[in-house]
């Protein structure tokens, strides 16, 4: 075999599987049950790798699936630094598709030229320039650096690697198994009881925002219960959608199945806010959606519910729909009027401060490194707390980016989109965005994991979607 100037690949494996099985003897003998099980994965690990390469937008799969665990896999690995974890995600799939496209040169990186990575292009620089606000500390701006490229690196992966239906439909397929395996997690919390790990939590302070009066707050392998009641609300919207426009009855039944165990587990966690997502997301249904059919009945639908929560009390007696109805009286809610308060000290302190605090001076988690106005007034928004650390300039900056984007993505979807299924989908996903830009006005989730990635995955696939609808068109034609 040498002489003919190649190895059999079947040596190959024989060797790999030798060598292998003497090392986990080595290991357990050794009692190093960790040598074993790594010993163990080297071959899933080498051969996802090789899929990587070959199929980059694989890498991107898995980077969505790691986004979605990444909370659930710090708290149970008690580790510290995660954002790390994400970098090497985010930038392993950049050098994958660099080094896919080096030995195969079909990757369309013109894609990646839109409003959106325009957008994340400039509010990055702008980031990168507030670590010379005179206010700001470098080891906050520093900790806070993955809202400078997350977004930026997520936007424009998605838009190169997300260029075919079909990766469209494997994304909200693979959304969908992490939407019901949260929802899992949350039925478990409730009916079985919290794991040793999550009373830890509790105990170090989360118990004071999800073990209230009005029942216990449910948040999953999320970072809070805030998260979860979104990210579920938001599932409820898309699968929701998607089942309307699914060609296929038994994938009708499926995205039914996980639309209403979302807006389950929304109601489980416990966030009144979280209610905006689906209003919200019915709202731009109705405003996008060009038959009038549809747009009345989900007009109906969005008023009915509204009335439900503002103007009955029927299901009083269940905690889940008291605790949402208090939504939808704002002013009647004393955590309410405490942060009107505190948004009229803040305009006051940041008036003479356009630029804002400095990255990662928002919040009272923020007192691990300074003392200021900033960090002794919870934020409780997305929005408040882009506003302490980058300003009136810097919020302004980073709406102005995702409503320009949004707006786009609308018109795109509404004039330029001939498949009625792919139509459907990327309504879907639009309605989702928006409706969880809306619940980020009063919590701070938006740019945590794994909103910020889902988020601009979905508004990259939409930008896109004018290409990917004409490969289709092509498609339709060949057959």
């Amino acid at each position: 075999m040498i002489e003919q100037g190649y190895i059999s690949p079947k040596l190959l494996l024989y060797a790999g599987l030798i060598t292998g099985l003497a090392v986990i003897a080595i290991c357990s003998g050794s009692g190093s049950l960790s040598g074993v099980i790594a010993v163990m994965l080297l071959p899933v690990a080498l051969y996802y790798l090789i899929q990587t390469l070959r199929f980059p937008v694989v890498a991107f799969y898995g980077l969505f699936i790691l986004n979605y665990f990444i909370n659930y896999i710090i708290r149970y690995g008690q580790l510290s630094g995660f954002s790390v974890i994400m970098d090497v995600g985010l930038f392993g799939t950049l050098f994958i598709a660099l080094t896919h496209s080096i030995l195969s040169r079909k990757l369309p990186w013109e894609n990646g030229r839109n409003i959106l990575t325009a957008g994340c292009l400039l509010w990055s620089l702008y980031c990168l320039l507030e670590v010379a606000n005179p206010t700001a500390t470098f080891e906050a701006w520093s900790a806070s650096r993955g809202i400078i490229y997350t977004g930026l690196l997520t936007a424009f992966l998605g838009s190169v690697l997300i260029n075919r239906l079909k990766y469209v439909k494997q994304l909200v397929f693979i959304l969908s198994i992490l939407v019901l395996l949260a929802v899992l997690k949350t039925l478990i919390q409730k009916y079985i009881g919290f794991d040793s790990l999550e009373k830890v939590w509790l105990a170090q302070g989360g118990a004071k925002t999800h073990i209230i009066a009005t029942g216990t707050r449910y948040f999953s392998f999320f970072t809070d219960a805030g998260n979860l009641g979104s990210n579920m609300g938001m599932a409820g919207v898309l699968y929701g959608i998607i089942a309307f426009y699914t060609p296929e009855k038994r994938y009708k039944i499926y995205y039914a199945i996980v639309a209403s165990l979302g807006i389950y587990a929304m109601f489980l966690s416990g966030t009144r806010g979280a209610i905006a997502v689906p209003l919200g997301g019915m709202l731009l249904f109705a405003l996008i959606n060009k038959q009038v059919s549809m747009m009345l009945m989900t007009g109906l639908l969005g008023i009915s519910i509204y009335i439900f929560f503002a103007h009955t009390y029927i299901g009083q007696d269940n905690p889940m729909i008291r605790r949402m109805r208090t939504a939808f009286n704002p002013t009647e809610d004393a955590s309410y009027n405490v942060r009107a308060e505190n948004k009229k000290k803040l305009a006051v302190y940041l008036k003479k401060r356009p630029f804002g605090e400095g990255l990662g001076l928002g919040g009272v988690e923020a007192q691990r490194f300074a003392m200021r106005v900033t960090t002794v007034i919870p934020h409780d928004s997305t929005y408040v707390k882009l506003w302490m650390e980058t300003g009136i300039v810097g919020l302004s900056l980073y709406l102005g980016v995702l409503i320009t984007s949004l707006l786009r993505a609308c018109y795109i979807v509404m004039f330029r989109i001939k498949n009625k299924e792919f139509r459907g989908i990327l309504t879907a996903m639009l309605c989702g965005v928006f409706g969880l830009m809306v619940s980020a006005y009063g919590n701070a989730f938006f740019n945590q994991f794994p909103t910020q990635i889902i988020v601009f995955t979905f508004l990259a696939a939409t930008l896109n979607g004018q290409r990917i609808d004409a490969c289709i068109h092509r498609q339709n034609i060949t057959n």
